[in-house]
This record gives C-alpha cells, sequence and structure tokens, in this order.
C-alpha cells in the first residue's frame, strides 16, 4: 500500500474499502449519528467545530450527521452552525409507544386466532396442522424433531421459566453446518436467575446471533417461518402448542421480528487482548456483584462522579450501550476474575 493510500481519511476512501455499514441501534439510528447525537445530549448546544473537535470526526462529516439528527427529529439549530439535541423522551416517546402498540396488537391478534383455531374441528388430538404436546420430555423430542427438520431459519423466545434442558452441542453443530440461522431473543429475567446461566453461556458461545428483551410476552419458536411451538399458559405440567397454521406463522414471526428489532445484542466478540487496569476491574467486580455506584463510591473512596465516568469509559472500551452488556463483556473477556 502506498504512503498516498494509507494515509487517506475515512470520508475520503474509496466506496468500496469502505467498512460495511452497521445496522441502526434501538433509537433507530445509525452508529455515528447515535454516537453524534449522545455527545450532542451532554452538553447544552454546540457548534459544529466543536463537535467535530470532540468526537474525531471531520467538520463535513459532523455537519451532514447534524442535519440528518435534524431531519429525523432529535436536533434543532438554535443558531448559524450551533446544534442542540431534542431530548430523548421527546423525540423517542411517541415512536416507542407506537412500536409498542403494534407488538401489543400483533400478540393480541395472535392470540385470538389461536383461541379460533383451537376451538374449531382440528383441536382435537393432532387432527390437521394443530398438536398440543404435554410434559417436558415430549415438548423436548418434539422440539428437537422440528429444529432438525429447519432449513434455514429458527427463531426462539425464552423466558423463565424454563423447563427445558442446554441445547444438545451435536444437533447445534448440525444445524449451523448446514447453515440454519438461529436467533435467540432472552427475557431479561434470566440475567437475574443463577441457575441459568449454564443456558445464557452455551448460547453466547454457540455463535448464534443472541439479544436481550425487556420483556417477553411468551416462550416460542418458529421455524422456517411456517411452524411454530408456542407454549399454553397455565399451571400444571408444562403444555406446548404446534402449528402450522400459516396466519399464525406470520403473526408469530412479525412478533418476533419486532421485539427482536427493539433488543439489546449481547457482546460476543472478543476484545482483541485488550486488557484493563487492576482498580477498573475491582469497580467491575462490585459492579457486577450488584452494589450501586454511591456503594462504589464509598467502597473505593472515590467521587460518585469519578465511578460514573469509569463505568461510562469501560462500556465505550468494550462497545456496548448497557451496563449488562458490559458485564457479559467483561466476564466473557477476562476483565473480571
Amino acid at each position: 500500500m502506498t504512503d498516498q493510500a494509507s494515509g487517506m481519511q475515512a470520508d475520503g476512501e474509496h466506496p468500496d474499502t469502505r467498512p460495511a455499514r452497521q445496522p441502526p441501534g434501538a433509537t433507530g439510528l445509525e452508529p455515528d449519528a447515535e454516537g453524534l447525537y449522545r455527545l450532542l445530549l451532554s452538553r447544552s448546544d454546540a457548534t459544529v467545530a466543536q463537535l467535530a473537535a470532540d468526537s474525531g470526526r471531520s467538520i463535513d462529516r459532523v455537519r451532514d450527521v447534524l442535519a440528518h439528527l435534524v431531519d429525523e427529529g432529535f436536533a434543532t439549530m438554535v443558531a448559524d452552525s450551533r446544534f442542540r439535541a431534542v431530548g430523548p423522551d421527546a423525540v423517542l416517546g411517541g415512536r416507542i409507544a407506537s412500536q409498542l402498540g403494534e407488538v401489543l396488537g400483533e400478540y393480541e391478534a395472535l392470540r385470538e386466532l389461536l383461541e379460533i383455531h383451537r376451538a374449531g374441528p382440528a383441536s382435537a388430538g393432532t387432527a390437521g396442522s394443530w398438536e398440543v404436546v404435554t410434559g417436558a420430555v415430549a415438548i423436548r423430542s418434539r422440539l428437537r424433531q422440528l429444529k432438525a427438520g429447519a432449513e434455514h431459519s429458527l427463531r426462539t423466545f425464552v423466558r423463565p421459566p424454563m423447563v427445558l434442558p442446554v441445547p444438545e452441542d451435536e444437533l447445534h453443530q448440525d444445524l449451523q453446518a448446514r447453515g440454519v440461522c438461529h436467533k435467540i431473543l432472552f427475557d431479561r429475567a434470566v440475567l437475574d436467575i443463577d441457575p441459568y446461566a449454564e443456558y445464557l453461556r452455551h448460547a453466547l458461545d454457540s455463535g448464534d446471533e443472541v439479544r436481550f428483551a425487556k420483556r417477553l410476552p411468551l416462550k416460542l419458536l418458529v421455524v422456517d417461518e411456517r411452524t411454530i411451538v408456542m407454549e399454553e399458559p397455565g399451571g400444571g405440567r408444562p403444555r406446548a402448542i404446534v402449528t402450522g397454521n400459516r396466519s399464525i406463522a406470520e403473526l408469530a414471526g412479525a412478533l418476533f421480528d419486532q421485539l427482536w428489532s427493539s433488543g439489546i445484542p449481547a457482546t460476543t466478540a472478543e476484545a482483541g487482548g485488550v486488557r484493563i487496569a487492576e482498580d477498573d476491574a475491582v469497580l467491575l467486580g462490585l459492579l457486577i456483584a450488584g452494589l450501586t455506584d454511591q456503594s462504589i463510591a464509598s467502597k473505593l473512596g472515590i467521587g460518585l462522579r469519578t465511578v460514573q465516568r469509569r463505568v461510562r469509559e469501560l462500556m465505550d472500551l468494550a462497545d456496548v450501550d448497557t451496563r449488562i452488556q458490559l458485564g457479559w463483556h467483561a466476564a466473557k473477556n477476562g476483565w473480571v476474575p
């Protein structure tokens, strides 16, 4: 590579050499725009030149991103070349409410169709495209059979209580070898329950796509967009409903995709040999143990703002957006004992 080529700035790179475009985050913004929005939020207002200096981006790039933020309602221009962030409650509140309404509408439609189908003539036994499976052992056997027959995709909701064991490695490796894509969306409650650690660890180490949702409405498996397995609510022995009904499968897939899009991606990438200072490792250990920022500050003899700043710096180093993700990244990459 010539000196001229190696010295090119990101904004001047040939389109074919630019890194792959990253997917939008929970805000709906691409990472570059979301990063600038976060920076703008941290101050009352700022000029293009100030934001360029603080973010390390070129002035032209910052100007383009700010124009996009203004168009999307995330920022306003308060003077020539001076901008102010719009509060996240104002810009995202309506959008989140709308998305929640869509999710609830899809879930209710799914439940209604299930009730209609369940009451119909195909509800007895395994007639038609309807099947009820009772008991953990029977459900496990049926799930294994359906997963083994997957051709291109598996999409799964996982939430407590979990009655099934950790997935089988042999089946999992076979699915990966055949190119079957598996997306797993965990209810965030599993992070707080120690017995589920092995299941989570398997998912994070398996190479599957893993995300966390604040709350999942049910347990669900969607196989190739044609067959679904979902829990039947109620006490007693676990029961699952299996159906190949096209309308129900499409609704279940839409419900999964909606909640997946707003889920928090799990951090599984290696840290590239990055190590952290011993005092940061101690701080992380206290954070993962569940201590509040104030308690950590007291134990370490430092200020509350110092704790918050160092946690933010560790999140930036790990390239994560939440403290939950930071905890998983720290444990996976050996940042804490």
